[in-house]
C-alpha cells in the first residue's frame, strides 16, 4: 500500500485501516499490487464530508478499467459490511465508516 505524496492519515480512526487493508486484499486478488491512498483527512471536500473526522479514505481507480472497478467495489462492500459506505467517484474510490442505527425488534419508529 503506499500513501500518495501530500496525502495524510493523521487523524485517521482505526475503522479506516481495517478498511484500507480490505480494499489492499480485493486489489491484489484483480492482479493489482499497488493500492494507492489519495486522501486521508487532507484535502477539500463537502463540509460534512467523514474525511475531516478521519472517518474516509480514496483510493486510486483510474488505472482500473470500469467493469472491473464495479466488481471490486462490491467485493470491497461485501467485506466490510453495512457500517461502511463504499462510492465510485470519477477517479477513486470512495469509503467510509458510517454505522447505520437499526432499531430494535418490536420498537416503534
Amino acid at each position: 500500500m503506499e500513501l500518495k505524496p501530500g496525502a495524510s492519515l493523521k487523524g485517521v480512526q482505526w475503522q479506516m485501516f481495517e478498511a484500507a487493508l480490505v480494499v489492499e486484499c480485493v486489489w491484489q486478488t484483480y492482479g493489482f499490487h499497488e493500492c494507492v491512498i489519495t486522501s486521508g483527512n487532507d484535502g477539500k471536500h463537502m463540509d460534512t464530508s467523514l474525511h475531516y473526522k478521519g472517518l474516509a479514505l480514496d483510493f486510486r481507480t483510474w488505472h482500473i478499467k470500469p467493469d472491473s472497478l464495479v466488481k471490486m467495489a462490491a467485493d470491497v462492500r461485501a467485506k466490510l459490511g453495512l457500517d461502511y459506505d463504499v462510492v465510485i467517484e470519477t477517479d477513486h474510490l470512495h469509503v467510509e465508516f458510517d454505522p447505520k442505527t437499526v432499531p430494535p425488534k418490536g420498537a416503534s419508529t
